[in-house]
């Protein structure tokens, strides 16, 4: 007598009903509260507007502008909790245990999983959308721009959301521990960003010529956080223009009547690699151990990643942070490249041997190989020597003519002035030629920081800061460029009418303790009588010191903002030198003062 086993067909499945949900009411609070917070803030706040005294009709564009700026930071937090919670089986041998033995396969698994966290965020924000539409309609409010407002918002937060999930998926099945998984989250999210920001730093300690008063980041798209605030701002359209002041304060009230977001495909491109690392986090998990459970790494061919990732960015921040205190005590930058490399090396020690008693949950690693950590310490020199040396003529670099679309220098403010820009390139050509002569030279009172900083027609910014002798060559034409009469004219030229009808006040000190106050006839008075005429004379108004200063006007103009309470406010400020002639004979003849007495202005 033989038995005869039944057989059936295996089925190939990403999707387990029971696993699904099991997924969705073991964590209800986590998507409760998900759902409550957009609730309270989308549809019940729109509701209340329109039940309220002081119902606005377009308080849902206003209310959806603030939705869609703040979604990118909910997805971000929203996506690494759900994550910590679909795939908490993960990092618990019992729970390990447990999901091996059922008759499911890995695709199942983690699809179930996954899709458990998008269902419950997506459907909520389905909801959350259509009941802001609905408590929003109004008799007197388009319909149409009411839905597209509040169906923005669910596609904008949707597809940053899977983004986000798609990252923290990935992180997830790369570690074992779910205390580590927000850490390599959280890193996984600013490390470009970071480390080009420390990048730059360590360039402008090394590289002469290097600034870091400026901060164009080119690779912030791999931080898309970062990314998203700083680009993914709707378009807001009001029923009045909406005014700033010269200080950027709001000058009037203006109604938000509608709003349109027009980075719909780099979303949808974000969308995508969010998919595409949930994929890439499937293929990890089918060839994951699960006894790996309580590892920091659980992928075994990550550990390197892991180990000399942590050495290279330990080595590049703390040797920063190091640096910055050893060099404040030396202050010699002959002695800049001995300091940089022995702080990276310190630092590259402790992420090193840091990452393998991680890796191996062991302190006793010291007598392994140490070939690795020798490697990443030529790796700090030569990197830190070639900064010194600017092997990429980085420090050098000056825009090619045509390529500028305004620079920025201290004396002057903004210039877009083609011939202008152009004096100033080559003077920042000849500043270049003479590196030999000015790289060793130290900030103190008898040297000049000259600073360049070019915005580009590409869009790019471009940052130098130089520091030269007072009484270099270079020096006095900057300071001639700085008192070009045309420069000079346009940087006292307000925006608002100069006359004694927008003239709201003006004072004259002279010397340490002597202030005057003018009246708008007095100071329109010096302005075009005065000041002007020294400026087109080509009289040197913005001085190399403080020694030829002898007074200081400040005149402030007002204007109102379309008829209305709001005023915008612009000053000159006009620093009144040994040079300055008319300006020096209009207070002798107008106010009695001689001020050529006192030539000496206090800082």
């Amino acid at each position: 007598m033989s038995w005869e086993v039944p057989t059936m067909k295996s089925k190939i499945s990403f999707f387990n009903a029971g696993l699904f949900k099991s997924t969705l009411r073991r964590f209800w609070p986590l998507w409760i509260i998900h759902f409550a917070g957009w609730l309270l803030f989308l549809p019940v706040l729109t509701l209340m507007n329109n039940l309220g005294p002081n119902k606005s009709t377009n308080f849902i564009f206003a209310i959806c502008e603030s939705a869609v700026f703040a979604s990118s930071v909910v997805a971000f937090i929203m996506a690494i909790l759900a994550a910590m919670a679909v795939f908490s089986f993960m990092y618990s041998s019992r729970s390990t245990g447990l999901i091996a033995s059922l008759p499911v396969r890995r695709k199942a698994i983690f699809g179930s999983a996954w899709l458990g966290g998008v269902f419950a965020v997506l459907a909520s924000n389905l909801v959350i959308a259509l009941l802001t539409f609905l408590f929003s309609l109004d008799a007197t409010i388009n319909t149409a721009l009411a839905f597209k407002a509040a169906f923005t918002w669910l596609g904008v937060y949707s597809m940053q959301f899977i983004l986000f999930y798609g990252i923290a998926s990935l992180t997830a099945v790369m570690t074992g521990s779910i205390a580590v998984l927000p850490i390599l989250y959280i890193i996984f999210n600013f490390l470009v960003v970071g480390m080009e920001a420390i990048i730059r730093l360590d360039f402008s300690c090394l590289i002469w010529g290097m600034s870091n008063d400026s901060f164009d980041c080119v690779l912030d798209f791999l931080s898309p956080l970062v990314y998203m605030l700083e680009n993914f701002t709707p378009v807001l359209k009001y029923n009045t223009p909406y005014a700033y002041d010269t200080y950027g304060l709001a000058l009037q009230t203006s109604e938000c009547i509608s709003f349109t977001f027009n980075y719909w495909l780099p979303s949808a491109i974000y969308c995508v690699v969010g998919l595409v690392f949930s994929a890439a986090a499937l293929m990890i998990f089918r060839r994951r151990r699960m006894e790996s459970a309580g590892d920091v790494v659980a992928v075994r061919c990550m550990h390197p990643v892991f180990k000399y990732g942590v050495t290279v960015c330990s080595a590049l921040c703390g040797g920063l942070l190091l640096y910055t205190v050893l060099f404040a005590l030396f202050e010699s930058r002959s002695a800049s490249v001995f300091i940089m490399i022995l702080s990276m090396i310190i630092f590259a020690f402790i992420g090193y041997f840091g990452a393998k008693m991680l890796l191996e949950k062991s302190f006793h690693v010291f007598r392994g190989s140490w070939v690795g950590f020798i490697v990443v310490c030529c790796l700090c020199a030569v990197f830190t020597l070639c900064c010194d040396l600017d092997v990429c003529g980085i420090g050098a670099y000056v825009p090619k003519e045509g390529s500028i679309k305004s620079i920025t220098v201290y004396q002057t403010g903004s210039v877009e002035d083609p011939a202008i820009i152009e004096n100033y390139r080559q003077l920042h050509e000849k500043i270049v030629s003479y590196k030999d002569e000015y790289e060793h030279i130290v900030y103190s009172d008898d040297t000049e920081s000259i600073m360049f900083e070019y915005k580009l027609k590409n869009g790019r910014t471009v940052s130098r800061e130089y520091t030269l002798p007072m009484d270099d060559e270079n020096v006095e034409r900057y300071y001639e460029l700085a008192n070009t009469p045309n420069l000079l004219l346009e940087r006292f030229s307000p925006s608002i009418p100069a006359d004694e009808e927008h003239c709201s006040q003006a004072i004259l000190y002279i010397g340490d303790n002597q202030i005057i106050d003018l009246t708008p006839a007095q100071a329109i008075d010096f302005y075009r009588n005065a000041l002007l005429p020294d400026i087109k004379a080509g009289h040197k108004v913005i001085s190399r010191t403080y020694d030829d200063i002898i007074a200081t006007m400040y005149i402030t103009f007002e204007q109102a903002i379309d008829n209305s309470r709001y005023y915008d406010s612009q000053d000159i400020v006009v620093e009144i030198t040994t040079d300055c002639t008319e300006c020096i004979s209009w207070i002798k003849d107008n106010l009695g003062i001689d001020i050529e007495e006192d030539t000496q202005y206090y800082d």
